[in-house]
């Protein structure tokens, strides 16, 4: 009985109204987002050593206590922030009291924070002898082995798993056939290096899909490539930050799902992924464009191209074809990675790349993935000393293709420091050459080339909305 006033308490939180349109957001308490951020870094280190960490999480946890007592948080994201710090607590009050706040954080328009909601009962469940009874909680062995119990699978109803943005039965038991895939994965050259094993994140929806028409823009090349019927991973190579890369990625993403949907995935941060899922399931209007632009994809300070108005649009024209059935998801998949006591590590980064890309996807059908190009590179760029494995060299050789993307010249967005940013001249072509995709058999650090076949041009930042105009 307890566990269903609980589960009735979150349902009812998660269908609360969220706060109407002309609005004014609740400024965030900056010290619980800096808190908060240091919490999700910590996380991500490849490698962590518990010993530092483990402290480093109390005095978190104690500091956002105080925070709480002296009534210092106030929005949304406030609470949603400490919900994820107090979920890595170390007692079944902590996870409870996770729980309260995340269901706190819906109440006052966190939409997002459903999932946590759900995460933080869970955990609670689990913490106190009970079975789960959601099924967010993964657990994976040293033997590579990934399991979900204790896990009461009968209490409730994938329609209640929907309403809290938790997957179905069904894509749960995939995720977890694809968590135990990514840690005992061979790697292309047949090495048997492990994957990193990383802290789950939200899980990225998955759509129905039904097949409408749509008008794509056509890619010379691309229908050999797109015929391959064992082809299951696509990875385009891009400099961050121009107009035309993700317009082409789109165009190919179109044409790749004209017979059957496909997978996007996006080299963006995995705890933005229940923002993107709202966005990318909503109907596109002022409300939805004003919800997504508030998440941390657009607002984070250091702007290095992949908040830019070509990448908004981007997410724009993949709402479109998810609407007309050609997309089943949008997958992001950059974990938030904290170097550690010993320095960054490029090995470990695209390490914990390839882990995160492989285990939140499906396990079967055809996924197109936009990363830098170094991420799709499948051996190790020249420069580097030492030499480390890129991202898409984790990926099946006899199902990848990993093309870069180029253009004849031009500018692109990036950030060079904190404080110097704006348009950088993008690298010229010996020879200029047209729109299309070129294949390659020569090895090197790509299959191939996407040739966009125009000069690139700066896609600066996408300009926020204020409050008052939602």
């Amino acid at each position: 009985m307890f566990n269903q006033m609980i589960v009735l308490s979150l349902l009812a939180a998660s269908t609360l109204s969220v706060p109407p349109a002309g609005t004014p957001e609740t400024p965030s308490n900056p010290e619980m987002t800096a808190i908060f951020n240091a919490d999700q870094k910590a996380r991500q280190d490849p490698a962590i050593d518990w010993a530092i960490v483990g402290p480093q999480d109390e005095a978190r946890l104690k500091r956002t206590q105080t925070l709480l007592d002296a009534g210092a948080l106030k929005s949304g994201d406030d609470f949603f922030n400490a919900a994820f710090v107090f979920q890595h607590g170390g007692s079944p009050d902590d996870y409870l009291k996770a729980h309260l706040l995340a269901t706190i954080a819906v109440a006052k328009g966190k939409v997002g924070a459903t999932w946590i909601a759900a995460a933080t009962l869970d955990r609670y469940l689990q913490n106190t002898g009970k079975p789960q009874i959601l099924g967010t909680q993964f657990r994976t062995e040293a033997d590579g082995r990934t399991s979900q119990e204790p896990f009461n699978r009968a209490f409730a109803s994938d329609a209640l798993r929907g309403a809290l943005g938790v997957p179905p039965l069904a894509a749960q038991e995939e995720q977890r056939k694809s968590l135990e895939r990514a840690a005992q994965l061979p790697l292309a050259d047949g090495s048997k290096s492990p994957l990193r094993r990383l802290t789950p994140a939200p899980p990225a929806r998955m759509f129905a899909a039904k097949l409408q028409p749509a008008e794509c823009e056509p890619i010379p090349g691309s229908e050999k490539l797109l015929n391959r019927p064992s082809l299951r991973w696509i990875v385009i190579g891009e400099i961050h930050g121009t107009t035309e890369t993700p317009k082409t990625f789109g165009d190919l993403a179109c044409l790749a799902s004209a017979t059957r949907p496909v997978v996007v995935a996006v080299e963006q941060l995995t705890i933005e992924q229940p923002a993107i899922d709202a966005f990318i399931g909503s109907n596109g209007d002022a409300e939805a464009t004003s919800r997504f632009l508030e998440s941390k994809l657009w607002t984070e300070p250091f702007k290095d191209g992949r908040s830019s108005e070509a990448y908004f649009d981007l997410f724009q024209h993949l709402r479109g074809l998810r609407a007309a059935g050609h997309i089943t998801s949008v997958v992001a998949f950059q974990p938030v990675y904290n170097p550690g006591p010993a320095g960054f590590k490029a090995g470990d980064y695209e390490n914990a790349l390839a882990t995160s890309l492989m285990s939140r996807v499906p396990p079967e059908g055809r996924v197109l993935v936009l990363a830098g190009n170094n991420q799709a590179m499948r051996t190790s760029p020249a420069w580097a000393k030492p030499a480390y494995r890129p991202m898409a060299g984790y990926l099946p050789a006899n199902r990848t293709v990993r093309l870069d993307a180029r253009g004849n010249g031009g500018s692109y967005w990036a950030c060079m420091s904190a404080t110097r940013c704006g348009p950088q001249s993008a690298p010229l072509p010996v020879v200029k050459v047209a729109r299309g995709v070129v294949m390659s058999d020569r090895g090197g650090p790509y299959t191939g080339i996407l040739n966009l076949g125009v000069a690139v041009t700066a896609s600066p930042p996408k300009e926020q909305y204020a409050p008052a105009q939602r």
